[in-house]
């Protein structure tokens, strides 16, 4: 992250800003802080709702799904314009929700999880707290849904760690399971 110190009517604001921020495409159930410069009662916190839209006062129902937060920031910006001389907003995606992973079975901290960084399925298992003592390591399932299709990937642990396998990238919705 980097830091940056914004200066309006010689108020100071200092703002945290993500590189992956440019990046980042907003799903539903993410909470955004939404902030219109000078504007504290258009500026709120909203969670995007399950249709992938957001609203806004005076700037109405406006999709956020599926747009970077700069996407989303200049459109939320466009329709101010009807109001607002020169609007200037920022959009912070809070909490990254919508990039949920399930992992389940013989782990130490069975649950839900959330995916805010690109992750790996050895990754994932580190951050559920690694295997049981029972865990059947060679025949790892991973549920994945793609496009309405539910996948099954079966992976062997140990040949990803021997280097024998790919590491595979985990996707958000993915459901781990260890038997």
């Amino acid at each position: 992250m980097k830091r940056i110190i914004l200066t309006v009517i010689g108020i100071v604001f200092p703002l945290m800003i993500s590189a992956a921020d440019a990046t980042y495409l907003i799903g539903p159930s993410d909470l955004l802080d939404i902030s219109v410069w000078g504007e504290e009662a258009l500026s709120r916190q909203v969670a995007v709702r399950s249709d992938g839209y957001i609203s806004l006062p005076l700037a109405g129902d406006l999709l956020a799904a599926d747009k970077t937060p700069p996407q989303l920031q200049k459109e939320i910006e466009a329709s101010l314009t009807k109001f607002l001389k020169e609007p200037h907003c920022a959009v912070i995606v809070r909490e990254p929700r919508s990039k949920r992973i399930y992992v389940q079975g013989q782990v130490t901290q069975p649950g839900e999880f959330i995916l805010d960084r690109e992750m790996t399925v050895t990754q994932v298992i580190s951050m559920a707290r690694g295997f049981t003592q029972w865990a059947d390591t060679d025949d790892i399932i991973i549920l994945r849904s793609t496009k309405g299709v539910q996948e099954r990937l079966i992976i062997d642990y140990d040949r990803i760690i021997k280097g024998k396998d790919d590491n595979i990238l985990i996707k958000p919705g993915d459901t781990i399971i260890i038997p």
